[in-house]
């Protein structure tokens, strides 16, 4: 946090001033958004109750950011016992397609991590990690589907960084360094996509033609890019690069994952500030967070404090948790009707209409993602607090002296 050590007395009120409130304020809403989700499980809700990964994947990152690590502990078992179909291949034949395909590699991920974290014997071993290493391409992005050739082509930084974070807890430095090597490479082949006027990240690589997908399909952009325009897009890929590249530098890897982060975060700056309403911005707090304890920037702290106050805190419902989402396949469709505001207004499932613009993904997965995201950008808020603090003691040892 090197800007910290440069700030005057005034700057370091400031920021001192700014992480209480938010501290305080993410603290509380991680407690009630963990609260809801052991409320939710099974016999009495779905998680562990019914057959389907997508209800405890983000749960368990969740409750072990919020430091609920029994209750992780047990979703991990039931994920075990009762999900498991090969080495690394976690779901429930059946799931929906959407779920039990296209999410495959992420989901196990998301779990993933956790179980490293925690040490889980069943899912955190060398078996599972050699089986989880060989969905690298060449280039280091990480392949959505063991399989899939549809999804073994078009490689993308979400999976490719779900995956370093899972192999960083993993010991897999080699591996970690590899993806964010494709992460750098990402960065740099949208640079001048990037600087534009509208700006562009476009999110698809083409394995089999070594370049970007620059063109998409008639009615696909939302699956191909992000833009500096519109309010309604995957802004998570450039939200969870940032995270993995800012905590591979963070992790001693070197500064071009810094340099690449900050790209990143500069194009994000410069994206439609509505788009935080948005349910999909919510991993740009956590690479913000993450990209703040690496730089101690006040501009990167503000940007996780806004998708706390806003994607985060101001969509929370009183009940605890957070809408479910239908999640855009189309650039158009019925999903560009929905409103996600914690008033408990959103459509619930089923009452949509189905018209193959949109997958639906629970409130429990929803919440718990955000929990994850929360609890990654308080343990940084609670770090930097700590740096200010301490400066402000020496500078006010040094102003008596």
């Amino acid at each position: 946090m090197r800007a910290i050590e440069e700030m005057d007395l005034w700057v370091l009120q400031e920021e001192q001033r700014a992480l209480v409130e938010m501290i305080e304020r993410t603290s509380l809403g991680m407690t009630r958004g963990a609260n809801w989700l052991i409320s939710e499980f099974g016999p009495d809700g779905p998680i562990m109750r019914d057959r389907d990964v997508s209800y405890c994947h983000k749960v368990t990152w969740g409750l072990f950011e919020d430091g609920r690590l029994e209750e992780a502990w047990r979703v991990l078992d039931w994920l075990e016992a009762n999900a498991k179909q090969g080495v690394g291949q976690y779901y429930c034949p059946e799931e929906p397609a959407f779920n039990r395909e296209m999410q495959r590699v992420y989901r196990f991920l998301t779990f993933g991590k956790v179980a490293e974290a925690l040490r889980h014997p069943g899912i955190a071993n060398d078996e599972t990690r050699e089986e989880v290493c060989s969905y690298l391409h060449e280039t280091g992005g990480c392949f959505g589907h063991p399989e899939d050739p549809a999804l073994r082509v078009h490689l993308n930084p979400l999976v490719t960084s779900f995956f370093t974070e899972w192999a960083l807890p993993a010991g897999l430095d080699e591996a970690a360094r590899k993806s964010g090597d494709f992460l750098v490479m990402m960065t740099e082949l949208n640079e001048t996509h990037m600087q534009a006027e509208p700006g562009r990240f476009y999110y698809l690589y083409d394995a089999a033609k070594g370049k970007l997908v620059t063109e998409p399909p008639d009615g696909q952009a939302v699956n191909c890019l992000v833009d500096t325009v519109g309010t309604q897009q995957h802004f998570y890929f450039m939200g969870c690069s940032m995270a993995a590249l800012a905590d591979l530098y963070l992790a001693g890897h070197g500064r071009q994952y810094l340099k690449a982060a900050k790209k990143l975060a500069d194009f994000t700056e410069r994206c439609n500030p509505e788009g935080l309403r948005w349910p999909s911005y919510c991993k740009v707090g956590w690479g913000a967070a993450e990209l703040y304890a690496a730089t101690g920037h006040p501009c990167h702290r503000i940007m996780a404090a806004n998708t706390s106050d806003i994607t985060f805190l101001g969509a929370q419902t009183k009940a605890g948790g957070w809408e479910s989402m239908h999640y855009p396949l189309t650039d158009e469709g019925s999903w560009r009707t929905v409103v996600y505001d914690g008033r408990g207004l959103t459509p619930k499932r089923g009452e949509l209409p189905e018209d193959d613009s949109w997958a639906w993904l629970s409130g429990h997965e929803i919440t718990g993602e955000f929990l994850g995201e929360m609890g990654r950008t308080l343990k940084v808020f609670k770090a930097a607090l700590g740096h200010v603090e301490r400066r402000i003691a020496r500078l006010a040892t040094w102003g008596d002296a």
